[in-house]
């Protein structure tokens, strides 16, 4: 069984790779969270992941074909061309991981419902991200509602926030599908926590998420590439080393801490 199970990881995350949808130590840091999933939490658990995964991919790869993102937005490190890396897989999975852990050793339905949001959550965002880019509308500061760039963290749209609905409702629907942790009646409550996940996302981007100026392009960014030079990129906003990546697992952790707070105090 296990030889299986991480075959099967193995090959999922092999043709993720090849789809240029994760780097090669993404594609390795996937198979092995993925692994640990099935193990720990059973097919039911594993297809929650790898659809964040699918869904994230197919989403991704629309949205680059539509060709509809303006030349002029930031950049935006959401949709790697060249795949996400270990270090945005993990962003992702890892605080999901750490709650299937937990439940594995104590049964605590409440556990696997902090996994779902987690997971809803990514999932949302993603969506949110990807699809919101593609409104004929511009996007709307949350703390001020004035009107921002297209691509630039904190801003949302009619159109981002309806994927960010069905993003995460499609994630906890699954949950209730395939599992017999969740019923029906937490749909509802899951469903908008994993929601709420991704305007803490944004919020997070418009307020502490590090942005930095290009110099020799006078264009801004919110990812360094490889080959950045000190001297070429000036932080014009945010804080040191808070990039998309550490966004992603500050608004986890905080979605999962509402969430426990929420489940076990109301």
């Amino acid at each position: 069984m296990l030889f299986i199970s991480l075959l099967i990881n193995a090959l999922a995350t092999y043709l993720a790779f090849k789809f240029k949808s994760l780097t090669k130590y993404g594609a390795t840091t996937a198979c092995i969270v993925g692994f640990l999933f099935m193990y720990l939490g059973g097919f039911a658990s594993w297809i929650l992941l790898i659809m964040l995964l699918v869904s994230s991919t197919v989403i991704e790869k629309g949205s680059l074909l539509m060709k509809l993102k303006s030349p002029n937005q930031i950049s935006s490190p959401t949709s790697e061309h060249s795949g996400r890396s270990a270090y945005q897989v993990l962003a992702n999975s890892l605080l999901a991981l750490l709650c299937l852990i937990v439940y594995s050793n104590s049964t605590n339905s409440v556990y696997y419902y902090l996994l779902v949001v987690a997971i809803a959550g990514s999932t949302a965002d993603t969506w949110a991200s990807e699809i919101g880019v593609l409104s004929s509308k511009k996007p709307r500061s949350l703390l001020t509602g004035k009107q921002m760039p297209t691509g630039k963290s904190g801003g949302v749209t009619p159109l981002g926030l309806f994927a960010s609905f069905w993003g995460s409702a499609f994630i906890v629907t699954l949950a209730v599908l395939f599992t017999d942790e969740v019923k029906i009646n937490m749909w509802l409550p899951l469903l908008l926590l994993g929601g709420l996940c991704s305007l803490i996302d944004s919020l997070l981007g418009l307020t502490v998420q590090v942005v930095y100026l290009d110099l020799e392009t006078n264009k801004e960014t919110e990812a360094l590439p490889d080959s950045a030079t000190a001297s070429q990129f000036k932080r014009i906003k945010g804080l040191p080393g808070f990039d998309n990546s550490v966004v992603n697992i500050v608004s986890d952790l905080l979605i999962i801490l509402i969430s426990w707070l929420y489940l076990t105090k109301f």
